[in-house]
């Protein structure tokens, strides 16, 4: 009795009109009470069950009972180079005031587009038609345009309505990104870094001295960003520079992924889940360290958010 909302994000539907939500009402027996469905949207259906359940949790529509969030998918591929990408995986998320970690809601951006990177046109079928370099590209477009909105979010969320310069890729303690693959996982940081050499740029570059210091990136940051997706040569340059960075923040976000592959709409969750048990057990989140998140779901749907300990 003491819940009162369940949202299910998945993509690997049971039925197509019946919300694999109510099969989980089986768990609740005696409360049928209980607000929320299912939501899809390839890997991004459990980030849009959680903002709603922030939003519920926040409304004066609340009546003090907590929502769960429930991430679930089994990510299949058929045969060919995709299918050791497969993985399958179930989160669950318990949302309610003053929890150990916090979100602001004012601290988030979302991207939204139409874009046929992965969709499954056949229900007869469970395997995606997948169009992997339009997918990277999709993905990278879709964190870059929610990192600069974020930026200025978070200045406007902390009092600063002007050109936000305090918020960068090395702000949070931790991150944690969707990820299909931990390679996409470390270029797509490496992009990051790459945005905030090309701010600093157009800001009049890196004083030292009173002198400007090059950047190693220099003969990137003018150019459009669509046309330096596919730089082996800049992919290069931004492994060796966001390296020490990466480590820090993704180690432990990362290492269960590692273990089970893509889990599609638990991806995020399971990253999370995966930073809190090894860096906790350390000791290490510890109050005020904060944490930012990257939910990325075909077709495209993306959020960046942010939580405090």
């Amino acid at each position: 009795m003491s819940v009162g909302r369940l949202e299910v994000g998945t993509e690997s539907l049971v039925d197509k009109s019946k919300s694999t939500k109510t099969v989980l009402m089986d768990l609740f027996k005696g409360n049928t009470d209980v607000e929320g469905a299912t939501i899809v949207n390839a890997c991004y259906g459990g980030t849009a069950a959680l903002l709603n359940a922030f939003t519920w949790v926040e409304s004066d529509g609340w009546d003090g009972r907590y929502a769960i969030v429930v991430a679930a998918d089994i990510a299949a591929y058929a045969r060919g180079p995709a299918r050791p990408t497969c993985g399958a995986g179930a989160v669950a998320v318990l949302v309610g005031r003053d929890a150990p970690l916090s979100f602001n809601p004012k601290e988030r951006a979302t991207h939204a587009s139409n874009v046929w990177d992965f969709y499954k046109p056949d229900h007869t079928v469970e395997y995606p038609v997948v169009d992997g370099a339009l997918s990277q590209t999709c993905y990278y477009r879709a964190l870059e345009d929610v990192y600069e909105k974020l930026i200025c979010n978070f200045a406007k969320a902390r009092g600063n309505t002007g050109v936000a310069t305090h918020f960068n890729a090395e702000t949070p303690d931790y991150w944690v990104f969707h990820a299909p693959y931990n390679k996409l996982v470390q270029k797509s940081f490496g992009r990051l870094i790459f945005m905030d050499a090309r701010r600093r740029h157009s800001e009049g570059g890196e004083k030292k001295d009173d002198t400007v210091t090059p950047s190693p990136l220099e003969e990137w940051l003018t150019l459009p960003a669509e046309d330096t997706y596919s730089d082996k040569n800049l992919e290069k340059a931004l492994k060796a520079l966001s390296a020490k960075t990466f480590d820090q923040r993704f180690t432990d976000s990362n290492a269960a992924s590692k273990l089970i592959g893509n889990t599609y709409t638990a991806s995020v969750f399971v990253g999370l889940a995966s930073l809190v048990d090894l860096a906790g057990r350390r000791g290490e989140l510890s109050v005020g360290k904060n944490i930012g998140l990257f939910s990325y779901g075909s077709g495209a749907l993306a959020t960046m958010y942010c939580l405090s300990v």
